[in-house]
């Protein structure tokens, strides 16, 4: 891990707020703040780097803070005593983490890995303290998001005692292609995660992930180039989450 400046950052393309998608500002932990109160915080926040297969939170560690992610791929995860990976979801850009143990003060839950190099902002504890404390604008977003944390671990809690490992892998491709963008007809995965990735997220084994992708690839639903994963046709993906016994 190293420090850096913001305005070394890479130049990228500006959103309809004139910030670009890599900066801290633009992060949605901040959506309901006026643009005074997010350019006050500025000065309190640190900026780092991480490179691929680092590790940026390891479980049990104490240190607060919340992390806004700015550029790359994050992987939630913990390891069992027998080694088996258990993946609890991918994070992307523009998401943040940390807010768990920052509200409760307790040591962290998960690991956080890089899956890709990646630029962080991280808000000191102190400062989110007093975040907590002067700004009901901050806090709507954050009590937003648990709401939306807790619904989406309780579908992912039915989907693996209820659905079969196929519908899962389809279920999670949805989800990563509405998270990437797309016309509703296509969407393109990028950096798609490995087979074994998805079965740690899915809390399944390789094999069953590599048949089910190779079926829709059959079928004409997705291609995979390299670490690209393209979804040629979203609405036959969604067909088949239905025929198989999901819901979408």
């Amino acid at each position: 891990m190293k420090t850096f400046s913001p305005s070394s950052s890479r130049a990228s393309s500006t959103g309809a707020d004139g910030l670009s998608p890599n900066d801290h500002r633009a992060n949605r932990i901040f959506r309901h703040m006026s643009p005074e109160e997010i350019s006050a915080l500025g000065p309190s926040i640190e900026h780092l780097t991480y490179g691929k297969g680092e590790m940026i939170l390891q479980r049990r560690d104490e240190e607060g803070g919340i992390y806004l992610l700015l550029e790359g791929v994050l992987l939630a995860n913990q390891y069992a005593r027998s080694g088996r990976e258990v993946g609890y979801r991918r994070i992307a850009a523009g998401s943040y983490f940390g807010e768990i143990s920052a509200i409760d003060g307790l040591p962290r839950s998960v690991n956080v890995v890089a899956l890709e190099d990646a630029r962080i902002a991280r808000l000191p504890q102190s400062l989110v303290r007093r975040l907590f404390e002067e700004s009901p604008r901050f806090m709507k977003a954050l009590l937003e998001d648990m709401a939306g944390l807790a619904r989406a671990l309780t579908d992912r809690l039915f989907e693996l005692t209820a659905v079969s490992v196929a519908c899962r892998v389809d279920i999670e491709l949805l989800r990563m292609a509405g998270v990437a963008g797309g016309d509703g007809q296509r969407a393109v995965i990028s950096p798609c995660p490995t087979h074994a990735e998805l079965a740690a997220l899915l809390g399944s084994q390789r094999e069953p992930v590599t048949r089910e992708l190779n079926r829709l690839a059959g079928l004409g639903i997705v291609r995979q180039t390299g670490r690209t994963l393209h979804v040629l046709d979203l609405p036959a993906l969604a067909g088949e989450v239905e025929r198989i016994g999901g819901e979408i």
